[in-house]
């Protein structure tokens, strides 16, 4: 006769432990999966590099010197003058291509052209250091005066012969640099005055801004 032993019935407890077994991976796995792609996100945002785009106010060009904050050698408040009487025969932008036995201009014209005669007595903008005065070409004899923190103020179709400032000298607002002329490709007597800082600006509101009309 076959010996039939009575099943013997599982407790409440381990039939508890039996079913957390089966559900506890199925739970802790998309959490698991969850916090490994946070973690590469992360790492992969640090790792990216980030474009920083400061922002430009040209009333803090010219600093001024050193012992207050500046890298220069005058004061954010430093005068500027007119450097020629002489109404505006050309404005900044866009204009119709001018062509001379020296050449022709761009389409657009990175200054402005203040017509006054030749002969009359250049004057610095403001203060600064002579980094050029040479020949340029089709802009003519031109000076080149860097004012610091990256700004500088050029002056062109200088009369040959003028130059009354010599590279690395030092000048203030009104200093005479050279005369007006037509050298290079120029239809008549003005000086080309523009405005850089590191790409060209238009004279007439930065200097308006410093109490200078054009």
């Amino acid at each position: 006769m076959t010996d039939v032993r009575p099943r013997r019935s599982i407790r409440p407890h381990v039939r508890l432990l039996l079913a957390l077994a089966v559900a506890v991976p199925a739970l802790v796995a998309p959490i698991a999966a969850s916090a490994q792609a946070s973690t590469v996100d992360a790492a992969t945002l640090s790792a990216a590099p980030t474009a920083v785009t400061a922002a430009v106010d040209d009333s803090q060009l010219n600093a001024g010197p050193p012992s207050r904050g500046g890298n220069y050698m005058h004061d954010a408040d430093a005068p500027w003058v007119r450097p020629v009487p002489g109404k505006v025969t050309s404005n900044f932008g866009p204009r119709p291509v001018i062509c001379t036995p020296a050449g022709c201009s761009n389409t657009t014209h990175d200054g402005i052209d203040l017509g006054s005669p030749c002969g009359t007595a250049i004057k610095a903008a403001s203060a600064g250091r002579v980094t050029s005065a040479s020949n340029a070409g089709s802009f003519g004899e031109r000076v080149i005066i860097d004012h610091g923190s990256g700004l500088e103020t050029i002056y062109g179709h200088m009369q040959t012969g003028s130059y009354k400032v010599t590279v690395g000298q030092l000048v203030k607002a009104g200093t005479i640099i050279g005369n007006v002329g037509m050298t290079g490709v120029a239809t008549g007597c003005h000086l080309d005055l523009k405005i850089r800082t590191g790409a060209y600006i238009d004279p007439k509101p930065f200097l308006a801004f410093r109490g200078v009309t054009l």
